[in-house]
């Protein structure tokens, strides 16, 4: 089995199942099956079986351990703190100091109850060791740190790229690694390397910003650009074509896979690098954002038997992150009973249990002809990564009328959008009415850090674009009805917001991850009349709120004033 926690079966057995009661026995001994045959470790398993958050299991068993539980970040991790315990003594024994006090270390650890490590942590420190349960993810990613400040490796690494000569392929290899690394720790999703007349600019995506990295020379681009090319399998002789490609990175015990674009520009090629973990990604419905009232819309309706559900929004919403998700929740729901089937391009997320299929023009497989093969392998469930043109939505909607539940993707702007834009792209309208169950429309916001919260009045400039928005008139009696703003106020003028100060677990930006605004679109018996009917676009809007859908605009404003993002945030998402 993988390492996880220095926990044994009966352990998690006793609080899972007795104490907690949060599964039970069966799923208990399904999830164990799954550990066994999966290689994972038991407590991953029973997050997945038993649809409870990894980091809930992980604050029980510190909680009965006696020990506390961090939710560790690199950004935690106090450099003094860390240079009290040798680099190869923290990975042997999967720990991380990460604070200090005069008397006082904390340290991470994935078994926090070792009496003899503790011990012998407190000798060379010459401290009182604070143990802390961490998951081993988070400890390996901080374990980077050792390496030292990755930024001013980074600058040095960019100044001896631009000195060596063209034969030296050192150089830029050690330079791609002190990238892999910075983006390891930060927890990038896009790394760009941009060309410029006088300088090569290195940026990172971190939750969902591009922060400036680096500025190096101009000269730095040329055997930069041709080592990632040739890892990436592309040609390093042809810097007049647009490329793709893709090859495995590692930075210290940390595995991705990063698919690759080059582009020609005037100053030479830009490159863009997708950072992908090789984790084993348990992905949580419950850890994404979505609102109680969303997710139980969002399970009753993935239990369907058959039908269509669609994820709406812009590039980088997350909306593959959510279909993985609802693949992840069906695969350890109908374990055995169903066969569950993708088409993507390409697969960003290995799933146990599910058959994934790459799109390869090459070969001949994209989304029209993957479906149409995937529909001869006798599947239940089908996830086809975005539904693009007629002829894969007409093939979608049939499959989901035969009784097959599909899942997918498609580009507008809001939930009931959905219906018009797959009738322009031809789906006969009756077809449709008999198909599509849920359109799920979301938006990626920065949550506030925790750690720098701080409540403040709500500025005038931002109160006024609020009440500007036609949607506000529609949010406020169900604000008003939760709580969240008072029966009297109309013009927030009483109303609280939170805002992050900035500190050194957030980098100085008030931001530390990010969460979902959704807004959720059920298809009910008098929709799928008016579908039939041709019904006008605005219609649609109108019926759906009417009957109680929350807008994104709504979901957003409430978690705005219950501290988890800001205004800022959520006029940049909906705008």
């Amino acid at each position: 089995m993988a390492a996880g926690l220095r926990v044994t079966e009966d352990e998690l057995r006793r609080l899972m199942v007795d104490r907690l009661e949060v599964i039970s026995s069966e799923e208990f001994a399904a999830a164990l099956g799954i550990a066994t045959r999966l290689r994972v470790p038991l407590e991953e398993a029973i997050a997945e079986r038993g649809r409870v958050p990894l980091r809930f299991i992980l604050e029980q068993m510190a909680d009965a351990w006696g020990v506390k539980f961090t939710d560790l970040r690199v950004s935690d991790v106090k450099p003094e703190a860390l240079r009290r315990v040798q680099e190869d003594y923290a990975r042997a024994n999967l720990l991380i100091p990460f604070d200090i006090t005069d008397d006082t270390l904390a340290v991470a650890m994935v078994d926090p109850r070792n009496a003899k490590l503790v011990a012998e942590l407190e000798r060379q420190s010459n401290r009182r060791v604070v143990p802390y349960l961490a998951s081993l993810e988070s400890i390996e990613r901080a374990h980077l740190l050792y390496r030292g400040d990755l930024l001013d490796l980074l600058k040095r690494a960019a100044e001896e790229n631009v000195s060596a000569t063209a034969s030296d392929e050192t150089s830029p290899a050690e330079l791609l690694t002190r990238i892999f690394e910075y983006a390891a720790v930060t927890g990038a999703s896009d790394i760009h390397i941009e060309p410029y007349e006088y300088e090569t600019l290195i940026r990172c995506r971190i939750d969902g910003v591009l922060r400036e990295v680096l500025s190096a020379p101009a000269a730095t681009i040329g055997p930069l650009a041709a080592r990632i090319k040739a890892l990436s399998g592309m040609r390093t002789d042809d810097r007049r074509s647009p490329q793709d490609g893709r090859f495995d990175g590692t930075a210290g015990s940390i595995q991705f896979d990063l698919r690759v674009s080059s582009l020609p520009t005037h100053w030479g090629e830009k490159i863009v690098m997708r950072v992908l973990p090789k984790t084993r990604a348990m992905l949580d419905l419950e850890g994404l954002g979505f609102s109680q009232r969303d997710l139980d819309i969002i399970r009753r309706n993935i239990l369907r038997p058959f039908g269509m559900i669609l994820v709406t929004g812009p590039t980088g919403s997350g909306k593959s992150t959510t279909l993985y998700a609802m693949l992840s929740r069906l695969g350890t729901d109908r374990m055995n009973l169903v066969n569950i089937s993708t088409i993507e391009d390409p697969v960003e997320h290995p799933l146990p249990r599910v058959m994934q299929v790459s799109v390869n023009a090459l070969a001949g497989i994209d989304f029209v002809s993957g479906l149409r093969a995937l529909l001869r392998q006798d599947p239940d469930i089908i996830m086809v990564g975005e539904i693009r043109d007629r002829e894969t939505a007409e093939i979608a909607v049939r499959a989901a009328l035969v009784g097959r539940l599909l899942i997918s993707t498609l580009h507008t702007n809001d939930s009931t959008t959905a219906i018009p834009r797959l009738i322009d792209m031809g789906v006969e309208p009756y077809l449709l009415a008999s198909t599509l169950a849920l359109v799920v429309a979301q938006r990626l916001v920065r949550r506030i850090c925790t750690s720098c919260r701080q409540s403040v009045a709500i500025e005038d400039t931002l109160s006024e674009a609020v009440l500007r928005r036609p949607e506000f008139t529609e949010a406020l009696p169900a604000l008003q009805k939760s709580g969240l703003v008072a029966t009297s106020d109309h013009e927030l003028e009483n109303v609280r917001l939170f805002r992050g100060s900035g500190c050194a677990r957030c980098g100085g930006t008030g931001y530390r991850g990010r969460l979902v605004i959704s807004e959720l679109f059920e298809v009910g018996a008098e929709i799928r009349q008016m579908i039939s009917r041709h019904s006008n676009a605005a219609l649609f809007r109108t019926t759906a709120i009417g009957q109680g859908m929350r807008t994104m605009f709504q979901d957003g404003l409430e978690k705005a004033l219950l501290g988890e993002t800001t205004i800022d945030e959520l006029i940049r998402a909906t705008s």
